[in-house]
């Protein structure tokens, strides 16, 4: 396994994901009164505090919600179904009780490191929802480029190394979605939609203890 920080990021990536955000998701308040620009903008809770992190997050959720909508009306992908066994080959993350995310058992430091590396690896599947999805591609491309500044947020907080997945399982899954026809693609859609917003609304929820 090996580490990752925030600078394996490429600038354009970052900054496309960050003019996105505050384009979209958190608009900019004027200056109140007699106050300066300068003195709203210092004024303003850093992106990273929780309040603005549950905002973020509820944010990507919306634009799941929207992609699933689209997926049930289009290609009937609308409810889970044997389809679901698939999701073993996957790989998609999950949170369980010892990653200290569920409030029974909550660490602070165990669950922000797990989320992170949770967002880590679901990259590859959300590279795939990218180039895969036939239907509103800017909300596609808004769930990819949002969930990396997500995580990028995330490891500015976390104390802890965060670790890159297994090589090997990521080669393998690569391999597997490729090989897809499209109406595997379809269903692999509705799944790393299906799980994503699974793990972000625990995600939201830790956040919301902190």
């Amino acid at each position: 396994m090996n580490s990752f920080s925030a600078s394996a990021f490429s600038p354009v990536a970052f900054s496309l994901g960050l003019l996105l955000v505050m384009a979209t998701a958190f608009p900019t308040p004027g200056p109140v009164g007699g106050e300066s620009q300068a003195d709203a903008t210092s004024n303003r809770p850093p992106l990273t505090s929780p309040d603005k992190m549950e905002e973020f997050i509820k944010y990507i959720l919306g634009k799941i919600s929207a992609l699933r909508k689209e997926m049930c009306d289009k290609y009937n992908k609308c409810e889970d179904s044997k389809e679901a066994l698939a999701e073993n080959n996957l790989h998609l993350p999950k949170l369980a009780e010892k990653d200290g995310c569920f409030q029974s058992g909550f660490n602070q430091e165990t669950c922000l490191t797990r989320i992170a590396t949770g967002l880590l690896e679901f990259q590859t599947h959300l590279k795939y929802l990218q180039a895969n999805y036939e239907g509103n591609k800017e909300n596609a491309n808004s769930v990819y480029i949002s969930t990396k500044l997500l995580l990028q947020m995330l490891m500015r907080k976390s104390q802890d190394e965060v670790t890159t997945p297994d090589p090997t399982i990521d080669t393998s899954l690569q391999t597997i979605l490729k090989a897809q026809d499209k109406w595997l693609k379809h269903t692999t859609i509705h799944l790393i939609l299906r799980s994503l917003e699974d793990f972000l609304q625990f995600s939201l929820r830790a956040v919301r203890i902190m």
